[in-house]
């Protein structure tokens, strides 16, 4: 599978998720078997500008190929010239949101916004296409709310744009990520275009991301907050796609120095004033597949360095 001339090599990539998908969080899921990664969602104008914040957020690593920068925004010169940004940094491909449902980006008309005026996704799409040599993908969702619908036309009008893909989470904006996911709407997208399909919603499980597959048609599965916590969740998809039976699930002890292992990273990363606030969200994502969930949680909370939280790790059998 192909997008672009950017192989993947099977379908279960991770969706990208604003707050989480930083390099460390992308090397993580690499490391389980992720075919491809996404970096968090920019501003086009932040990036363009060259923002320093921006710039780090945005940060491709060595060795995580092929991966996906994103940014956002309604402007198509500044979302190309972010575009040439995303490329320039190295990344394989450049993603553009089109999906997100935080208020401050529907109150500026960007992000999931732009699904009620399919013709401006496609002035969008088009700008950046004809700025960059990498693929060009988009993120959506079904549509504005559930009585406007839009994700077919939108997917139409990205490819007719030279979008190499499109991602589909099935949900409305207006539902943000409360209440079921309606995988219908990925298999309509699918039945009426020639591009690649990416589905999400829903996906909390290797059997999900599976059944997603089946039942829409789609080329892959976006996981996105099924990967929060449980990165295993790729390797437990690619098996049980190819062989019926999904690899087993990890041990707590897995469970703890993975999850040690990625608040070291993001201690170097991000330095330690920056990392301690990040900590309980970081953490807590593997301390809920734990019996003592609650106990673990509270004790975060108490941390002051690096050094605190390996003292707990180790209490806690890592």
């Amino acid at each position: 599978m192909k997008i672009g001339p950017v192989r993947i090599s099977h379908p279960f990539t991770q969706a990208p998720l604003e707050e989480h998908s930083n390099p460390c969080f992308r090397a993580l899921m690499k490391r389980h078997g992720a075919s491809l990664v996404c970096g968090e969602r920019v501003d086009a104008s932040h990036v363009a500008s060259r923002d320093r914040r921006a710039l780090r957020t945005l940060a491709a690593a060595p060795g995580e190929s092929p991966c996906a920068g994103q940014i956002s925004g309604a402007d198509a010169v500044t979302m190309a010239e972010a575009a040439r940004i995303v490329e320039s940094l190295g990344f394989d491909i450049v993603d553009l949101n089109f999906d997100c449902p935080v208020r401050r980006l529907l109150d500026r008309g960007e992000g999931g916004a732009l699904l009620a005026d399919p013709p401006a996704i496609g002035r969008i799409v088009e700008a950046v296409v004809h700025a960059v040599s990498i693929p060009t993908t988009v993120k959506i969702r079904s549509g504005p709310n559930a009585d406007q619908e839009t994700a077919v036309e939108v997917s139409q009008r990205a490819e007719a744009a030279g979008a190499a893909a499109v991602s589909v989470h099935a949900r409305s904006v207006a539902q943000g990520y409360v209440g079921e996911a309606d995988w219908n709407v990925i298999a309509r997208v699918k039945q009426n275009v020639g591009i690649l399909v990416l589905g999400g919603g829903s996906v909390r499980s290797a059997a999900d991301a599976v059944r997603l597959l089946r039942e829409t048609g789609a080329d892959a599965v976006a996981i996105g907050r099924g990967c929060l916590g449980n990165p295993w969740i790729f390797h437990q998809a690619r098996s049980l796609w190819t062989t019926g039976t999904a690899s087993p699930e990890p041990s707590a002890r897995e469970r703890i120095r993975e999850m040690q292992r990625l608040v070291e990273d993001e201690f170097r990363f991000y330095g330690s004033t920056v990392a301690l606030r990040r900590l309980p969200r970081t953490s807590c994502y593997f301390a809920k597949f734990l019996s003592n969930n609650a106990e673990f949680r509270a004790a975060v909370h108490k941390v002051r360095n690096l050094a605190d939280f390996r003292r707990l790790t180790r209490e806690y059998g890592g």
